[in-house]
């Protein structure tokens, strides 16, 4: 809650277009910044939300953010409610009063903070935080927006892949910048003209702080503004502890203690994540239906979904409507190919609910009732869609906008049309294909297509059937590898050098993820997701401190090996490494540069038939000319 708290009190001096600053240069704090409605209406939520049982119903939870909201609305009547919430707050029996004002968005983040490993129940109870004053739906949308935004921020979603969410799933304009809004915003109240520059303010931000004070030099209703933009950046970036000792120096005791008990509340939720295996496996699957959680199977890590990888192949049906060939065909199939190794998502709508399965090959671990068209020449197509916005608007336009959905891998959806060794697949004979959908185009994927897709994938491997080394002077966060390695330190929680680095690239998803992993010995190696990065997977390395071990080469050699190993595990092809221990660890570059070098040939050697490439990624010039120059002895 700290993000809108701050938001509300740093943008509070420049509210109004009267006091508007039309620039990020300007002071954070001054003897005008207070809390006000905002902040007040923010904690009302929270200390509601925190009275009530996570799975108490609607009805309990409605009358506890209407009491709590007229207790603190009460004790602070001067904060600057509009004219129809103060009436709300005065009625002995309030009712919802249609409102599309931009007040149901800068409370909604306690219902994220708080659902946070269940999204449809957060969009849920974000919409009950809505309705008992702006019931109109675009407060509802306002709310909800925000609420999934800092969610996804939680979980570790880029920027990119949030963008595309909230155009797709909300209906956003997000396609203007900061500066092309900046000259005529103006003050203005409602939810469509509040939370998508906020939004903006969010994505341009580039930490906290700019992103604060990139919303506050939009103008209009900046406190307002600023909270909801603040809310999001608190997500994705944490707040710094001296902006918390600011807010907390400004607000009154009997706020405190609410924020204080949320804090508590939030802490407690962590540590049980640490302590149960189920819950932190929940809170992994937060994005996907409890039904999708059954039939991704035992054993296997849950991952959002990842529906950046189709928007190539929405792309690619979009050029083959324009461009009837068939190099548009070929394109079409290849974008399906490459999500498919990509770990791309699809969304498919079911009949009934999935069911577990031992299965074999592609198919194992999923059986699932994917529901089926019949087109004009009598053929029968699994419907299947690019992203979730195509589905519900389709499944709304057929009249069953309440249809189960699941997010399934490209791998999984294609993989049911692929023979066992029975030679049967998973779908029956009479299922021509796959009739993907977008928002806007149809294609029609039969089996002597996925066959060919499936082809081209063969051939594609066994080309990557040899090994690589590369060398490269980059940042490893920038690296769209299978896994990159963090030269960590043995607690996992962050550091300074590549360790800091990648942390911050990735975002708090990840440092939610290495609290419940317990350390790390070194020599070790343990694994968690990309989140932000372009990596899927983080191989936590922890180096030798040089000179203090007594066997610092095996160590550090046991390091890329042992990473090398937790790839093969999961089957990844491409992985980057730091030049582990060479910085503050002490380790002189060019005996770490030996070491490293002869881990990776020996480990190679020992699993000649794994393709395996491998890229040193540099970040300084000595390291990088140590390696280029041994890397080019060896060749």
């Amino acid at each position: 809650m700290y993000g809108a708290i701050l938001g509300d009190i740093i943008g509070c001096p420049y509210e109004f277009d009267v006091n508007n600053i039309k620039t990020k240069d300007f002071p954070l704090f001054s003897e005008r910044s207070e809390f006000t409605d905002d902040s007040i209406m923010t904690i009302a939520v929270a200390d509601a939300l925190l009275s009530c049982e996570k799975d108490a119903d609607d009805d309990t939870i409605t009358r506890a953010l209407v009491d709590s909201m007229r207790k603190f609305g009460k004790a602070y009547p001067f904060a600057g409610y509009g004219v129809n919430f103060s009436m709300w707050l005065a009625n002995d029996d309030p009712k919802p009063y249609n409102s599309f004002g931009n007040g149901s968005a800068m409370r909604v983040s306690p219902a994220a903070l708080l659902y946070q490993d269940d999204y449809e129940r957060a969009m849920h109870v974000a919409a009950l935080t809505a309705q008992v004053t702006h019931n109109h739906p675009e407060g509802i949308k306002g709310a909800q927006a925000t609420a999934a935004i800092i969610l996804m921020g939680l979980h570790g979603m880029n920027k990119d892949q949030i963008r595309a969410a909230v155009e797709k799933g909300f209906g956003y304009d997000l396609s203007r910048t900061c500066d092309q809004i900046r000259p005529t915003y103006h003050h203005v109240e409602s939810c469509q003209e509040t939370v998508p520059e906020a939004i903006t303010a969010f994505l341009e931000g580039k930490d906290f702080e700019d992103v604060i004070r990139t919303a506050v030099s939009l103008g209009g209703d900046s406190d307002t503004l600023a909270a909801i933009a603040g809310s999001m950046a608190e997500a994705f970036y944490g707040v710094p502890q001296a902006l918390r000792m600011e807010a907390r120096a400004r607000l009154t005791e009997d706020l405190l203690e609410v924020l204080d008990r949320f804090d508590r509340r939030l802490e407690e939720d962590r540590a049980a994540r640490r302590n149960d295996p189920a819950l932190q496996k929940k809170w992994e699957n937060a994005f996907a239906p409890a039904a999708a959680q059954t039939a991704k199977g035992e054993g296997k890590k849950a991952v959002p979904p990842r529906f950046d990888r189709s928007e190539a192949i929405a792309k690619a049906m979009a050029n083959l409507e324009k461009i009837r060939s068939k190099e548009a065909v070929i394109n079409t199939l290849e974008s399906i190919r490459q999500a498919m190794g990509a770990g791309g998502s699809l969304v498919v709508p079911l009949r009934g609910k999935p069911q577990p399965d031992s299965g074999q090959g592609a198919n194992k671990g999923l059986k699932v009732q994917i529901q089926a068209v019949k087109t004009k020449d009598g053929k029968i197509w699994q419907l299947v869609f690019t992203d979730p916005g195509s589905a519900q608007a389709a499944m709304k336009k057929g009249g069953n906008p309440a249809a189960p959905m699941i997010a399934l891998p490209v791998k999984a959806v294609l993989g049911q049309f692929r023979a066992g060794k029975d030679g049967k697949t998973a779908v029956p004979a009479e299922i021509e294909g796959i009739m993907l959908r977008s928002v806007d185009h149809t294609f029609f994927l039969n089996r002597p297509m996925i066959a060919e897709i499936y082809r081209v994938n063969d051939l594609a491997a066994k080309a990557m059937t040899h090994n690589t080394i590369t060398v490269t002077r980059n940042d490893i966060t920038t690296l769209d590898t299978d896994c990159i390695v963090n030269a960590a330190n043995r607690t996992l929680l962050g550091g300074g050098g590549v360790d800091g680095a990648i942390h911050r690239a990735a975002g708090p998803g990840l440092l939610e993820e290495c609290r419940g992993l317990g350390g790390c010995e070194t020599g070790d190696v343990k694994v968690t997701g990309g989140y932000r990065l372009k990596a899927r997977f983080i191989m936590h390395a922890v180096g030798p401190i040089y000179g203090t071990t007594g066997d610092d080469a095996t160590l550090l050699a046991s390091c890329y090996t042992r990473a090398l190993d937790q790839a093969q595990q999961r089957d990844l092809h491409s992985i980057a490494f730091p030049n582990i221990s060479t910085g503050v660890y002490g380790y002189p570059k060019k005996e770490a540069c030996d070491v490293a070098m002869k881990a990776v040939l020996d480990w190679m050697k020992a699993h000649g038939k794994y393709a395996m490439q491998v890229t040193f990624a540099c970040f300084d010039e000595e390291n990088y000319r140590l390696y280029k120059e041994k890397l080019d002895g060896m060749k």
